[in-house]
């Protein structure tokens, strides 16, 4: 018996001339903000497997609508890089409310499989360059197109992280440090560009080709491109791999090297650094939102209460960066 969310993609679907069957309706993700499905749709042309974005439509200052994050998806694969084609939008609440329907990608996000599983060996050997050459892909798109991107100059984003980090009136003088000498910086001036916002494993799709689609674009803004290059490459997201420093995989001269294949910007390891700095201490201020959440009984959970262990592991490395010539 077709459930109501079954009846309504059906309908939205057949609204966007697609006459078929949905089955097998399964949730992967859900929570207050966002809720992600995947099932089986079944017209008389083919069988399709494909994915359901919906979120709750209201304003986020960390998170576009999945409106939005739709057509800058669609944007961007014009552009060449690997994105999943999207099937349709929906901006009303007559019909999935805020919500994409897009294609399911075959491949694998979780970290740890991608690092260790030896079916992905080949992938790995290869996957610094692809990164790099998705990403400048995706810095060249011609940020005209989106008007309903925010902007976040670094200079404010900065503001901004340090009032974030002060309200949990914890002071951590690692942190304090951290965010004197990000002010002291002279982040190098580039051309606005078009920020996926949380480049990383876990938001790549990766078969036993290498990166298969870039995916999870609710942080897009426009902004400074380092801020991707520089989250990339920061220790949390090496997964225990450190001394590969892009993703845990790769060195970064490959990624450079892919990077440099499609973008002409010339990007020195010292800039870099600055901004792993930056994407280290803004982890470690999203660790604390993630504790808090928990410890002021916002949110009931387990995993936001682990996360907070993580404050200290940010830290550390910051220490390596500042002082002991981490990479």
């Amino acid at each position: 018996m077709p459930n109501e969310l079954q009846l309504k993609i059906e309908e939205f679907l057949l609204k966007n001339g697609k006459e078929g069957k949905v089955t097998d309706l399964i949730p992967l993700t859900g929570g207050a903000s966002a809720e992600t499905w995947k099932f089986t749709f079944i017209s008389n042309k083919k069988t399709e497997q494909l994915i359901l974005r919906k979120g709750s439509g209201k304003k986020s200052p960390l998170a576009v609508l999945k409106s939005e994050e739709a057509v800058v998806q669609q944007k961007v694969k014009s552009s060449g890089a690997p994105v999943p084609e999207i099937v349709a939008i929906s901006s009303d609440d007559k019909d999935l409310g805020d919500a994409y329907l897009m294609n399911l990608i075959p491949g694998e996000s979780i970290a740890r499989k991608i690092l260790r599983d030896s079916k992905f060996s080949e992938a790995r050997q290869k996957l610094a360059f692809q990164c790099g050459e998705a990403l400048a892909k995706i810095h060249s798109v011609n940020t005209n197109d989106f008007s309903r991107v925010p902007k976040k100059p670094i200079r404010e984003e900065l503001e901004r992280l340090y009032s974030t980090y002060k309200s949990f009136n914890q002071p951590l003088p690692v942190f304090e440090y951290a965010f004197k000498w990000l002010n002291n910086q002279d982040f190098t001036a580039r051309k606005d560009a078009l920020v996926h916002g949380d480049f990383r494993l876990g938001n790549l799709m990766i078969d036993v080709s290498g990166l298969a689609a870039v995916i999870d674009w609710e942080m897009v803004s426009i902004g400074n491109p380092m801020l991707d290059i520089g989250w990339m490459c920061i220790n949390s997201w090496r997964f225990g791999q450190s001394e590969k420093v892009v993703g845990g995989f790769g060195d970064l001269e490959e990624f450079l090297e892919g990077y440099g294949s499609i973008s002409e910007e010339q990007i020195d390891r010292e800039e870099i650094r600055i901004w792993q700095v930056l994407g280290t201490l803004r982890w470690g201020v999203i660790c604390l939102i993630q504790v808090y959440a928990h410890l002021n009984g916002d949110i009931n959970s387990l995993e936001k209460a682990a996360i907070g262990r993580r404050v200290s592991e940010t830290e550390i490395d910051l220490v390596d960066l500042l002082f002991l010539g981490g990479k």
